[in-house]
């Protein structure tokens, strides 16, 4: 098996992980806050009504950024890619500025509130400067930026994948109460930071990198995301 062939095959592997694993921990965040019993809030309009407005928002753009990133109905289909493009950037708006009331008004722990909204926040941001770029044709900008959209998108499966593994990522924790702040945080700051080191830091330092290319985001080199092969 060839290098290009196990690259592709690495990056099939990763996207179903990714595909299975949101899949599961959909079910698991719509069965704890949902159909567990006292966990919706007590009336409508007092958390019912954000929570069920969250899920609906923040599920068009959790299902469809995965076809943002295949390259061959980006070519074959640009129509159809603007469009689930779109549908993505309103479900990220709406469900951002849900998460961001949701945390910072009636959020359940005190120390968790912070971390939501900064990451709602920081979400929001990066999914508008994806749209703006793709408006003005700075594409390579755009495929950026919607890389790190969908990365803090993704948070509802590191958050639980964290959870579940607590234990052993976080043994030297012992208050829950810290326990569960540690990993508001750690849930988005450890995988944008990832992000970061693969789209922005890593490039820089490559040999054939000029200094003066460092001010100009164009010029850097586009991760390959190997979902053509998809």
């Amino acid at each position: 098996m060839t290098g290009s062939q196990l690259t592709r095959l690495a990056w099939r592997l990763t996207w179903l992980v990714l595909i299975v694993l949101s899949a599961y921990y959909l079910y698991r965040a719509v069965n704890y806050r949902f159909l567990t019993p006292n966990r919706l809030g007590p009336d409508l309009f007092n958390k019912q009504l954000w929570y069920f407005a969250h899920l609906i928002v923040a599920l068009p753009a959790l299902v469809g950024a995965p076809l943002q990133f295949i390259s061959s109905l980006r070519s074959a289909r640009p129509g159809l890619h603007r469009l689930i493009g779109r549908v993505y950037v309103v479900g990220a708006i709406l469900a951002a500025l849900t998460a961001i009331y949701l945390g910072g008004i009636v959020g359940e722990y005190e120390g968790s509130r912070l971390p939501i909204v900064l990451l709602a926040s920081l979400w929001l941001f990066f999914t508008l400067s994806a749209w703006r770029c793709a408006v003005i044709r700075h594409y390579a900008a755009h495929r950026l930026f919607m890389i790190r959209s969908y990365g803090l998108a993704l948070v509802l499966v590191w958050l639980r994948l964290m959870y579940d593994m607590q234990d052993w990522l976080f043994f030297y924790v012992k208050d829950e109460a810290v326990r569960d702040t540690t990993r508001e945080w750690a849930s988005w700051v450890v995988p944008l930071l990832v992000l970061e080191l693969w789209l922005s830091w890593v490039p820089l330092l490559r040999p054939h990198q000029q200094r003066s290319q460092v001010a100009d985001t164009s010029t850097l080199p586009t991760p390959r995301l190997g979902a053509a092969e998809l």
